[in-house]
């Protein structure tokens, strides 16, 4: 049988020959919780950039409600009026973006905001294409496990309002 030594702080008995073992076992696991950490991290950022980007779409249509359209025909009250206040709601909600994702998303201003007035309904759509190739954070590929997290190419965040 081992020797067993008494630690007297504790109260527990431990073997000699177990020392080190406790480093092995954290060598083998700290991966795999890093790995864990790091995709939770990643898909919450992806998350928060959806719904920041619905957000902004719902907030811009909010703000198409309010413009006054007195004397113009529909079509030129969309171009002039609504159109524009729709993409500056959405620039100015999305203003926290770092610069490499507002002009992904945004353009110079605004001018990537995709906006369709049709009829009575008003939809707008805020999108980050090619995610994938150029992400707020990157994927990292492990050996055995592959590139984790696994991310949709495109996120796109949209709102529609009749009016």
């Amino acid at each position: 049988m081992p020797k067993q030594t008494r630690n007297i702080k504790s109260g527990l008995s431990v073997r000699r020959n177990e020392k080190g073992a406790s480093a092995i076992e954290f060598s083998i696991v700290l991966p795999v919780f890093m790995a864990l950490l790091y995709g939770i991290v990643t898909y919450a950022t992806v998350f928060l950039l959806i719904q920041s980007f619905t957000y902004a779409s719902e907030d811009a249509l909010r703000a198409a409600v309010a413009v006054d359209c007195e004397g113009l025909t529909s079509q030129e009250c969309i171009d002039d009026r609504i159109t524009p206040a729709i993409r500056s709601q959405v620039v100015a909600s999305l203003d926290w973006l770092p610069p490499s994702v507002k002009s992904i998303v945004l353009g110079t201003s605004g001018e990537e905001v995709v906006v369709n007035c049709s009829g009575d309904t008003c939809t707008v759509e805020v999108r980050y294409d090619n995610y994938d190739t150029n992400p707020l954070i990157p994927a990292v590929t492990l050996p055995a496990i592959g590139t984790i997290p696994r991310i949709p190419q495109h996120l796109i965040g949209r709102a529609s309002l009749r009016v």
